[in-house]
């Protein structure tokens, strides 16, 4: 997961400093495959995050997760 973070940390990296150039514009443009690359980055991240909290990955066939019935413990 560290690993990821730091991936993360260096596309806002990338992303501030692409502001930085446009600084005196109102518009930022990037390169297709710039920004293929922050997507794709993002996307494994998120990923990693789903795999960490136990949830599904997201797509076409995943499902809501069924919601957990609440434990119940007996003492005698």
């Amino acid at each position: 997961m560290y690993r990821r973070l730091a991936q993360v940390k260096v596309t806002a990296r990338l992303l501030e400093h692409e502001l930085d150039l446009a600084k005196d514009s109102k518009e930022v443009s990037l390169d297709r495959v710039l920004a293929d690359s922050v997507l794709e980055t993002l996307q494994i991240f998120i990923e990693d995050c789903d795999q960490l909290m136990g949830t599904p990955a997201r797509g076409e066939n995943s499902r809501a997760p069924e919601p957990q019935k609440p434990a119940v413990t007996r003492l005698n």
